[in-house]
């Protein structure tokens, strides 16, 4: 029998190349502003504004469309008393061979709508990434996890040599979220664990500022499962043990398109949002 090849492994300590930035949102009179926005290449953000929303929004994009061997980046957000901070990317995030990562830190006393689109992690590619979102006191925030096969067109299909993922959102120091994920092609081919599906999404709540979502996500009709598309919601009991709104959704889909409508049909009656969509011109 031939032994597998090895896949790539992380960059010794000291030789990722750091892309760093901070976010700071305000409330000041009626409208949300960022009162801090710095950037260190490979990250850069743009700051669009969407007329008829009092909130601030900003576009997290990497130089040379996408992550490669030794990337790492790192964001620091604070959404402050009272503002509300939409934060997208301009495209699915693309992790090219080798191994690369991402981390996000947020402290939130206010709302945090934090809208990704999906990850491609593209053949012999090994990636890492830290969501941890801290709520203080009415801090609220809606967070958006996906993940695709990569470049199933070119061949490509689940070929990535990991994905290791995790979610963490507290409340006043408690837990009321984690959610992790690690696929490794180490513990057998990645396409046989996920199967027909070509996308996967989860959708999470939480907080009184995010009520309409988790409203939405629990009231939103759930179709059978098919072939094409598999949606399964619920509420989160930590959330209702510290009485707060709070739901998940998880969408497995046979495309990215199919995976983000049911995500955005979920995505209903945020105050402050409704005007930015960053998903409209894609999917």
């Amino acid at each position: 029998m031939l032994a597998a090849a090895p896949g790539p492994v992380a960059p010794p300590v000291g030789s990722w190349r750091s892309g760093r930035g901070t976010l700071v949102a305000r409330r000041s009179g009626e409208r949300t502003v960022l009162a801090t926005a710095r950037a260190v290449s490979p990250l850069r953000f743009v700051r669009p504004t969407f007329a008829g929303t009092s909130c601030a929004a900003a576009c997290l994009v990497t130089f040379g469309g996408g992550l490669v061997d030794g990337d790492a980046v790192d964001v620091d957000l604070e959404v402050e008393a009272g503002a509300t901070l939409v934060v997208f990317t301009q495209s699915s995030t693309k992790v090219f061979r080798g191994a690369s990562r991402q981390s996000l830190r947020a402290k939130v006393e206010g709302t945090l709508v934090l809208l990704p689109d999906p990850v491609a992690a593209f053949a012999d590619a090994r990636y890492t990434q830290r969501l941890d979102v801290e709520l203080v006191r009415d801090g609220a925030c809606v967070l958006l996890d996906g993940f695709t096969s990569g470049r199933a067109a070119f061949g490509e299909r689940w070929a990535m040599s990991g994905l290791d993922l995790r979610t963490r959102i507290t409340h006043d120091e408690r837990a009321v979220v984690v959610d992790a994920l690690h696929l490794d092609a180490a513990d057998g081919p990645i396409a046989e664990r996920t199967g027909r599906f070509d996308a996967f999404a989860t959708l999470i709540a939480v907080g009184r500022g995010a009520a309409p979502v988790a409203s939405a996500i629990q009231r939103e009709p759930v179709a059978p499962p098919s072939p094409d598309l598999v949606v399964a919601a619920s509420p989160l009991p930590r959330a209702d043990a510290l009485g707060l709104p709070g739901a998940i959704v998880r969408v497995a889909a046979s495309s990215p398109a199919r995976a983000m409508f049911a995500v955005r049909s979920r995505l209903r009656n945020l105050p402050d949002i409704d005007g930015v969509d960053p998903f409209g011109s894609r999917y």
